[in-house]
């Protein structure tokens, strides 16, 4: 719970070079690949989605169908894991608009979340629950219990039940703030109302856009009085350069990239690497 800490989470004293998806710029999204590319650039953290199989496993991946990615039609849900590994998770990825399938046929395929803890023991993960399916936030507490890595990872998800399921589940664990929750804190910043509004923080971080519509979120007051009460604020998902400098300047602590080599050089550029 946040109101029992006295530090943020994962803080390193900068901004969280925080991998969405892996090194999903230049390599086929939550494959294996993509995520080890992401380590050798030197992220602190591996974001990535997860989802369940018809058995029952949890395999990393943000869709709920397979077309986008793969050109397979269906639902993750509707397919077992072995038949999932059958699938070219990087047929679909071009760099150049249509003119290269340079991972088509490469062998990569749909990865489970046990596979990524088992490949990189010593990350940290921000690990999203895709799924409505209430069983999901069972199977992750499972996994996270069986790899023992409570203290590595944050779970997040846009299901507000999903969130507060994995809490009673695992209260131990850090978690984000639901969509709700952010709603109430982002209104009373807003009127100026916040501690009416919002007693306890039972989550570490919020994982919001700059921006939602109209409404600016990320801003210095926001910063502030998320910090006071030692709650991170981590900001999805930022591929140029003029606005990573900004979150640097207002003292955001972390940033979600498909880009992670260009949010690493600025980084090192400002020597806060």
């Amino acid at each position: 719970m946040s109101d029992s800490c006295d530090r943020l989470i994962f803080d390193l004293g900068r901004p969280l070079i925080m991998a969405h998806r892996g090194d999903s710029v230049s390599v086929p999204e939550n494959t294996m690949l993509s995520m080890e590319r992401a380590v050798e650039v030197g992220v602190d953290v591996l974001e990535t989605d997860v989802r369940m199989t018809s058995d029952g496993q949890l395999v990393l991946f943000h869709d709920e169908t397979l077309e986008r990615t793969t050109g397979v039609t269906g639902r993750i849900s509707d397919y077992t894991l072995e038949e999932l590994k059958q699938i070219d998770a990087g047929s679909l990825f071009t760099p150049d608009g249509g003119i290269t399938y340079p991972f088509r046929g490469k062998g990569l395929t749909i990865v489970t979340l046990r596979e990524a803890l088992e490949r990189f023991p010593d990350m940290r993960f921000n690990l999203d629950i895709k799924d409505t399916d209430r069983r999901a936030a069972e199977a992750l507490a499972e996994v996270i219990d069986e790899y023992n890595v409570s203290g590595s990872v944050i779970v997040g998800s846009f299901h507000d039940a999903q969130i507060q399921r994995f809490r009673r589940l695992m209260p131990g664990v850090a978690t984000a703030a639901a969509p709700s929750e952010v709603t109430k804190f982002l209104f009373g910043v807003k009127s100026r109302l916040l501690p009416v509004v919002v007693r306890r923080c039972p989550y570490r971080a919020f994982q919001v856009p700059v921006r939602y519509g109209r409404i600016s979120v990320v801003d210095r007051r926001f910063v502030s009085e998320a910090h006071k009460r030692m709650v991170a604020i981590h900001v999805w998902t930022i591929n140029d350069r003029d606005t990573m400098e900004h979150l640097i300047q207002l003292g955001v602590d972390g940033i979600f990239t498909d880009n992670p080599r260009l949010l690493r050089s600025l980084l090192e550029e400002k020597s806060l690497l």
